[in-house]
């Protein structure tokens, strides 16, 4: 209900997706609850590695999601808020993820921005890739070093059934 009726989704992405930071008001006492919660449940994972930042995306039906990327930090925590109902393909809308690693040597703008070379890169590696399907309260927890990138998505249309996710970055890397 937040990310239905907040005004945080200040940022078009040229992608098409609206995007909500911290800075925007996405700073509400259930994502510190979140945070709280990751930790007790997984101490050997997150560690002593702080929560460095946080954004939500909430996607046009008709559009793309983010492409082939890797994340600024040390482990991602992904998860999605959208009613089940709304995914009209339950083997997709989800989240691919290649075991293939960033270089250390690349500039940030490189793995994050540069999605046709972070794709050029893992096919030179000869990536292999899950694919995770969406599922509404679904939680993937990963290194932020591996490429991924928004799987095929196919939501009904209407403003409650776009397709949302809320990224938590932790450490740095």
């Amino acid at each position: 209900r937040f990310c239905w009726g907040s005004t945080i989704w200040r940022d078009t992405h040229p992608e098409g997706y609206l995007t909500a930071m911290p800075e925007h008001g996405l700073a509400c006492p259930l994502i510190a609850q979140i945070d709280e919660e990751m930790r007790a449940a997984y101490p050997g994972i997150l560690g002593t590695h702080q929560l460095r930042y946080l954004w939500a995306f909430k996607y046009d039906n008709m559009l793309r999601g983010v492409g082939t990327h890797a994340d600024p930090s040390l482990v991602t925590f992904n998860f999605w808020i959208t009613a089940d109902e709304a995914n009209l393909d339950p083997c997709h809308g989800g989240l691919t993820v290649w075991d293939v690693n960033a270089p250390r040597d690349w500039k940030t703008q490189q793995y994050i921005g540069d999605t046709a070379g972070s794709q050029a890169y893992v096919k030179r590696m000869g990536g292999k890739s899950v694919t995770i399907p969406y599922r509404s309260n679904r939680a993937i927890v990963f290194s932020s070093a591996l490429f991924h990138e928004t799987d095929q998505m196919t939501f009904k249309p209407g403003y409650t059934n776009r397709r949302i996710n809320i990224t938590m970055l932790y450490g740095r890397r």
